[in-house]
């Protein structure tokens, strides 16, 4: 016990020395009589000059994300590695207690990829970005945060795929863009809010499946689906949004390590992209480029690989131990590490993290700038935008209040009770969570309703003793829920599935309340990844189905508001929802989009079987009509056109497509209005999407009222991704599909262009 204290108290010294020392001194300190100090020079000047001061020893010092102090210079100790997914969470940089014993918990990004509302993700990121300010001025996290994860959802089983807004490269690519204005952008245009991180460079979407893991995993890619699937959404991080850094992955790419990989780093990110900032390795890569994927055969090469593919910042401490060795050997020369060195400070400037405290304002962030009623509010409002309803049979949902005074309402299920769990994974402590059960309690207060909870059964257990009870209370309820689903002992990082069916023992426990309920059966499913819904969907005795995904801190509240008619759902499916047997037709190793003998299509834009439910996928309350305005819609366009802006961006408006939108039902509410197209057939049978997004907008309209929605169809909406990676647009019919209803078609008349 005695150890316990002075291990406490030697930790409480530490903190308070971190305390002290987080920022460098301007002022007083050595530095100050360095240009780093000089505000007026430019940031790269300042940074040179600070790392031409250093010993060869120092510079290795400040290549690995836990970068140590150097006291003659004055500089502190730093660590690079904090995380915000979706809200500030565990990680080496980030410390909750004292003053800040919490953040704000919004819900994981496949849910705000399900709310098609780029506003309300941007307004989200500016939360986040705030109380990680907060958090930095205390001592409490750092200024760089490895967020976000942009990766595909290419396959179902993948255990992260709940850290990424979906399965589309357009919906990935606008949310990533407001994301990163959201993190990096406030009110002062002189400095980044916070730096945040693109990851995973590039083809990451396998944790470990059929005996191989992410560290030895070589995803092979053709340059078709690089271009046209993978690369999309780091384009809009870096070359659109500007991020300030990005991670390679753990895998290779077609034989070569993401961290070794010169063609992506350098070729694509910097020189294409035009990456202004620097590239940090995931956690360990740099020992898999020797030790798992066996591309180099020595630890000096390993080091000079990876350097001179442009990954300047380690997550790990290969280069600690062996980079002074490479330079010795003659791998590398000391302007190699000055400029990744240069990559790094270069932000920490813009950070303004040598600057005074006194002219930014985002260093008088404190306590008070955290859980703020604003950010309780959004909290709520995402969880409930996020919120999809797929199956509501005869208007059975939602429930009125009015009419269940005195009656029993059962919650049967493993995630009724689901608090920590409904943060998904890269959380950290919520001020609160709101599980289901006490949602419902909340809203049905003083209704006289009896809300009374079962477990049932685990998530996946095959223990069935627990369903007894269940089953007595369902008899004796007037109205029954399960809520079921998946958690993160089944998809996690680390961890894919083999299956993508709701656990064996939920579904017995759901057939058997099937039988007792006195009304039919309601279902609520938490997950991150899809589950093969189609028993109950085609049940007869299950009226209504829900997804609420992994919803946050106000989760409970979200679903409990959306249930009795207080909030009405709009969110839509951001992944398809595949059949049980999608696992047995295609291996997770096959990063093919398109259909071939050994694989039935990945997305909506290339399956060819019959999904559960499809990606957009979504109902409400109300309904709504769709009609067209073609005041300013062009049917027909000549290539010729087209071609006096070969050399502009891919934004050029082909024809406008204005829809009118009108709320046709008796409930105020949202519409998710996405704008798809179906590219012509072409001549040399290369294979087409069926459809792929091109835009949307979710919009709020009260009864009867009607809005016009505005989509340009781009040249970017209109192009070809030929097998060689070659960007064409082809003459033929371009038909335009606004969610579920074929509108009207366009015609480029002329030849193909190649446009890239």
């Amino acid at each position: 016990m005695r150890l316990f204290f002075i291990l406490l108290l030697l930790n409480l010294i530490l903190w308070i020395d971190g305390q002290s020392g987080n920022f460098p001194d301007c002022k007083s300190g050595p530095l100050s009589f360095f240009p780093i100090c000089n505000q007026s020079l430019p940031s790269r000047e300042r940074a040179a000059d600070l790392i031409s001061r250093m010993t060869t020893i120092e510079k290795i010092s400040q290549t690995i994300t836990t970068a140590d102090s150097i006291p003659r210079l004055g500089l502190p100790k730093y660590e690079w590695w904090s995380e915000a997914l979706h809200g500030l969470a565990f990680s080496p940089g980030v410390f909750f207690g004292g003053d800040l014993p919490s953040a704000s918990s919004f819900p994981m990004p496949i849910n705000l990829g399900a709310t098609f509302n780029m506003n309300l993700v941007h307004r989200i990121a500016s939360i986040i970005s705030t109380e990680a300010r907060a958090f930095n001025n205390d001592g409490r996290a750092g200024l760089t945060f490895f967020t976000p994860n942009i990766n595909i959802f290419r396959d179902p089983r993948w255990g992260r795929g709940q850290e990424t807004p979906g399965e589309d490269p357009f919906l990935t690519s606008q949310y990533v863009y407001a994301l990163i204005q959201g993190l990096q952008r406030g009110h002062d245009e002189r400095y980044l809010k916070i730096a945040a991180n693109c990851k995973h460079f590039d083809a990451y979407d396998l944790e470990n499946w059929n005996g191989t893991d992410r560290h030895h995993f070589n995803a092979k890619v053709t340059d078709q689906d690089l271009v046209e699937t993978y690369l999309p959404s780091f384009k809009s991080c870096i070359k659109d949004a500007q991020v300030a850094s990005i991670m390679c992955s753990y895998n290779s790419i077609n034989g070569i390590p993401a961290c070794a990989h010169k063609f992506l780093l350098e070729t694509i990110a910097r020189e294409s992209f035009h990456l202004n900032g620097f590239v940090v390795s995931d956690c360990n890569a740099i020992s898999d480029i020797l030790h798992a994927h066996r591309y180099t055969s020595s630890v000096e090469d390993t080091v000079a690989v990876a350097l001179h593919a442009g990954t300047d910042l380690e997550c790990g401490v290969f280069y600690l131990f062996h980079m002074n060795t490479a330079l010795n050997r003659k791998k590398i020369v000391e302007a190699d590490i000055d400029q990744a060195l240069m990559r790094t400070f270069d932000v920490l400037i813009r950070l303004g993290w040598f600057d005074p405290p006194e002219q930014q304002i985002y260093r008088k962030l404190n306590k008070n700038n955290v859980d703020t009623l604003e950010a309780r509010q959004l909290s709520l409002i995402s969880a409930q935008e996020s919120i999809v309803l797929l199956k509501n049979i005869n208007k059975i949902l939602p429930l009125n209040l009015n009419q269940l005074m005195n009656k029993k309402i059962a919650l049967i299920g493993p995630t009724a009770d689901a608090t920590v769990t409904m943060q998904g994974i890269y959380h950290g402590r919520a001020p609160f969570l709101i599980d289901p059960i006490t949602g419902f309690k909340n809203v049905t207060a003083g209704n006289f309703i009896d809300i009374q909870y079962a477990r049932g059964c685990g998530i996946s257990s095959h223990n069935e003793k627990d369903f007894a009870a269940a089953i007595k209370l369902a008899q004796s309820s007037d109205i029954v829920f399960f809520f079921g689903g998946i958690d993160n002992t089944i998809e996690r990082e680390g961890t894919d599935r083999k299956t993508i069916t709701l656990p064996d023992v939920q579904l017995a426990l759901i057939q058997q309340l099937e039988k007792v309920s006195r009304s039919p059966l309601h279902v609520v499913i938490m997950s991150g990844g899809g589950i093969d819904l189609s028993y109950i969907r085609n049940s007869t005795q299950c009226g209504s189905l829900i997804w609420m995904g992994y919803p946050g801190q106000s989760g409970g509240l979200a679903v409990a508001t959306v249930v009795f008619g207080q909030y009405n759902p709009a969110g839509r499916l951001p992944v398809t929802l595949y059949p049980a047997s999608y696992v047995n037709a295609v291996s997770m190793f096959d990063m093919q989009m398109r259909p071939s003998s050994t694989n039935p299509g990945r997305t909506y834009k290339f399956y060819t079987g019959q999904p559960v439910y499809e990606f957009g996928y979504g109902l409400s309350y109300t309904t709504f009509n769709y009609t067209y305005n073609n005041n300013t819609f062009k049917s027909f366009v000549s290539m010729q056109s087209l071609l006096k802006n070969i050399e502009k961006e891919d934004h050029t408006i082909i024809s406008s497509i204005r829809i009118n939108v009108t709320n046709t039902g008796d409930m105020d509410g949202d519409d998710v209005v996405l704008a798809y197209v179906t590219p012509p057939t072409i001549n040399n049978g290369s294979i087409v999407p069926f459809k792929q997004l091109f835009g949307f907008e979710r919009i709020h309209l009260k009864q009867n009222e009607t809005k016009e929605v505005f989509f340009p169809f781009t040249i970017a909406a209109a192009l070809t991704i030929a097998e060689n990676a070659s960007k064409w647009i082809h003459p033929g019919l371009y038909h335009i599909i606004i969610g579920q209803q074929r509108m009207f078609s366009i015609t480029l008349e002329g030849e193909s262009i190649q446009w890239a």
